[in-house]
Formats: C-alpha cells, structure tokens, sequence
C-alpha cells in the first residue's frame, strides 16, 4: 500500500537568505561617535592647530607650537585611524622637504605618529587582522629576502639602515591597506581628498615662502623641485604630482558636492603647469600613456562610452590650461630645451643604460645581488639603476627581481578583478603610471609607491560600494544559487 502525503517545513527564525553570501559585518576600526560628536572634535583639533601656528609664527616659539598642534593630532589618529591616514596623506607630497636636515622630517614624524597610533587603536577596537590580498604576502616575502641579502653585504651598518628603511615600508603598507580595509570608501574618498589637498597646499607653500624660487636658482637646470621645504628630487616630485592629478580626475567624476569638485577642477588646471615646470621627462611620457591606455581597452570602451569621452574632455582640458599658461609666462630656457632637444634626450638614455647593463651582469657574476652599498663598489658607477626591475636585480639578485615581477602580476589580476567602474580605471591609472615611470625612475625605495600600490588593493573593495550585486559576477562564471531548495520545483507527494 502506498501513503501519500504533502512535506511541509517551518523555521522558528526567519532565515535571511542574502546572509547566507557574505560574512557578518566587522568592526571598524574607527570608533564610532555620534555625527555632532565628530563635528565638535574636528572644531576643536583645527581651533587648538591654527593657535599652534600662531604660536610658531607670531609667537615665535616653534617647540611649543609643534607641541600644541601634536596632541591633539595624535589623540585624534588614535580614535580615528582614518584621520591618522588624512594627515599622513597630507604631508605625503612634502616628501622630506621639512625638516631639520636628513635627520628629521615632518614626513617621518607623520609616519612614526601613525604607527604608534595604529597600535594604540588595535588595543582598543581588536578588529581582525586578516591579509586578504596575496600581494601583500610577497611584499612580506620580498622584504625577507632584502633583508637576508643586507646580511650577508660588506657594509654591514650602513645596510641595516636600508633594511630598517624596508621594513618601515613594509609596515606602513600593512597599516594603509589594514585602514582602508576597515573602514569602507569613505575613508578610501577622504585619504585622496587630502593628497589633492596636501599637493595643491604644499606648492602654494613653496611659492609664497619663496622655496620655489630657491629651488630653480639652486638646481643646474633651472627646474622647480621643492615642496614646502628643502629642495628633494625632481622626479620624486614630478611623481607626486601625477599622482595627485589622477587623483583629482576620480574625485571630480565619483564625489558630487560641488566645492570639492571645484577643488578638483583647480587641481586639474595647476597641476599639468607644475609638471612641465619640473621638467621630468619621464614623468610625462608616464602620465601621457596612463590617460590614454583606458582607450586601447575597446570592449571597455564600448559598454561605458562615456567614461572615455570624459577622459577625452580632461586630457584636452589639461593640454589647454598648461598651453596657456606657457604661452602667457613661458618656461625657463634650460626646462625648455630640456623638454624638446632630442640629443639630451639620447645622452641620457645612453647615461642611464650603463647601470642596467651592470645589472644584467649580475645575473651571472652577482646572482643573488650586490647589496645597495656593494653595488657601487661592484659597478664603479655613482648612479645606481634607473628602473625598478634592474633595481632589484642588481641590488638584490633574482630571486628579488623575480618577486617583483610576481607582486606586479599580482596586482594586475587585482586591477582585472574590479568591475568596470571608476575605481577600476583609478587602479589601473596607477599601476600603469607607477609602471611606465619605473622604466626610467628607481621607485622601491620611496614611500609614495608602496602606498599608491596599497590603494590599488584597496580599490577592489571600494568598486563594491557602487556596484550593484548583479554585476559583481557580471565577467564571471555564473553563479550557483544558494536559494531555499523548498521553493524549487519538487514532486509534489514522495512515496513511502
């Protein structure tokens, strides 16, 4: 005899089944304060600053001015790592320009503030350190092998000094993605704010204090390389500008308040002008092929036509502010012939191929590398490889180079990753850019390419805050659905 009889089931708890994809929220690590709260201690922290200054530069006691202006700062990066990554991103594009000589700057007091701040928040929020992204780990994997090479190098304390620097990079990068992680696009929003801020700040600086103009008498060829402080390199600070210039392109298309994006649009005008005064060849081949790659993508181009006639509309707009500006003031005679006699051009390709040629001598006779300071014993040149493969391959062997090569790859699978959007074209900008400038730039010592490298990472998880669910596996393989099974076709009696 068979029995037939209908299957019914009820849940004591409603199951959500959109929980089912995604993990329970984390805790940020910013700490949470009611809105008017925030307010209140923004107001305080810029009233007690702006009498810090006045103390500096009415009172004259620059001590007790730094000292007021850096309490409240630090206690302030504790309860808000976000606001510890503004103001390091503000003193970002300083690079070491203000300080008291090699020993001290207001960059490397920034970035010992945030470490210690980082340590102090982690005490208090516990949020969940977890390395998501598999490029950091080989950054980890290539600080090591640094690390193992400067021991065994002939100049055993002056190569502590470069592994303390690495380290310090590899640490700084883990505290940039860690806040970024946790703390969502509005963090990711506010850190670029104010790089734009800082740069555009930084340069008024320099030319109301007259930096600017010392700088150009100072330099062989007239070029502008200061910031708000001593004279650093000029292609560090081409570097830096570029970057605030991409910058200032996602901003102006992503933030929708009308006084950032007139902020935006000044720093789209200025910033090309700054660039030609400094004269970096290198830096403008790289920011050029960057703004035009996202053409050579022509599916992408295809299904988003407007991204690439906004990207069309700020080139020409740029090519048109620094034309002007040039036709009006014009640039200094040696910035000039700089830019456009092709025989130095020549010579100094020819220059810079010599250590790259040394390099690739290593391969045979230095394979596991020379150390920094060997290097130029083992060479007998005065320059050390002017790109960053040939830098690590050099310095630090193969296996440095290869892990280069592999952190690169890495990223690039980051940047395929992110839906189409802006912050896809943000990431590739800057990868493409810190790319191409590396050809012609050593760039794995400094501080803003690991940190511009880390906002790559992040931007994978800042892409998610504007896409939709649907299209987050747009590009993918379809994905299995984890709907209640009861809600699927099903016999409608089961024998027993």
């Amino acid at each position: 005899m068979r029995t037939k009889f209908p299957m019914y089931a009820e849940y004591e708890d409603l199951i959500n089944d959109g929980d089912w994809l995604y993990e329970q929220v984390e805790r940020t690590s910013d700490i949470q304060l009611p809105p008017v709260m925030n307010v209140l201690l923004l107001a305080t922290w810029v009233v007690i600053s702006l009498i810090g200054f006045a103390v500096i530069f009415i009172g004259k006691n620059t001590t007790a001015g730094i000292i007021i202006i850096a309490v409240p700062t630090f206690i302030g990066m504790v309860i808000k790592p976000t606001f510890s990554l503004c103001i390091m991103m503000l003193a970002l594009p300083t690079g070491s320009g203000i300080g008291a000589a090699a020993d001290f700057s207001l960059d490397r007091g920034i970035g010992l503030a945030v470490g210690a701040s980082f340590a102090l928040n982690l005490l208090m929020t516990r949020p969940r350190l977890r390395l998501y992204n598999k490029a950091l780990w080989v950054l980890v994997l290539y600080t090591i092998w640094v690390c193992l090479v400067s021991l065994a190098a002939p100049y055993l304390t002056l190569e502590i000094r470069r592994t303390f620097t690495q380290i310090q990079l590899l640490v700084l990068a883990f505290i940039v993605y860690w806040i970024l992680h946790t703390n969502g696009w509005k963090t990711f929003n506010w850190a670029l704010r104010a790089y734009v801020l800082g740069t555009l700040g930084t340069i008024a600086l320099a030319v109301i204090t007259g930096a600017a103009i010392r700088s150009v008498d100072d330099t062989p060829e007239a070029r502008y390389a200061a910031t708000a402080g001593q004279m650093i390199d000029e292609n560090m600070l081409a570097s830096l500008v570029c970057l605030a210039f991409l910058a200032a392109i996602y901003l102006f298309a992503r933030d929708r308040k009308l006084l950032w994006r007139v902020v935006y649009l000044v720093s789209m005008l200025i910033l090309p002008v700054m660039l030609l005064k400094i004269g970096s060849r290198g830096a403008l081949i790289a920011l050029a092929f960057t703004l035009l790659s996202p053409l050579l993508f022509v599916r992408q181009v295809l299904r988003r036509p407007a991204l690439a006639v906004l990207i069309l509309v700020i080139i020409l707009l740029a090519s048109v502010s620094a034309g002007f500006i040039v036709s009006r003031v014009g640039l200094e005679s040696n910035v000039a012939d700089r830019l456009t006699n092709i025989n130095r051009a020549e010579d100094a390709v020819g220059y810079r191929m010599m250590p790259i040629k040394k390099a690739l001598s290593c391969i045979a006779e230095k394979p596991i590398g020379t150390s920094y300071y060997g290097w130029f014993e083992y060479s007998g040149l005065r320059i050390i490889p002017h790109n960053d493969f040939f830098f690590a391959l050099g310095l630090y062997g193969i296996p440095a180079a290869g892990l280069f090569v592999l952190f690169m790859v890495v990223l690039m699978f980051t940047v395929r990753r992110i839906p189409l959007g802006w912050e896809k074209l943000l990431a590739r900008a800057i990868l493409t850019f810190l790319l191409v400038m590396g050809l012609d730039v050593p760039q794995l010592y400094q501080k803003h390419f690991w940190i511009f490298l880390v906002f790559v990472m992040a931007s994978e998880q800042a892409a998610t805050y504007f896409t939709p669910e649907e299209d987050l596996y747009a590009e993918d393989e379809p994905v299995v659905s984890l709907s209640n099974p009861l809600e699927e076709d099903m016999p409608e009696y089961v024998e027993s």
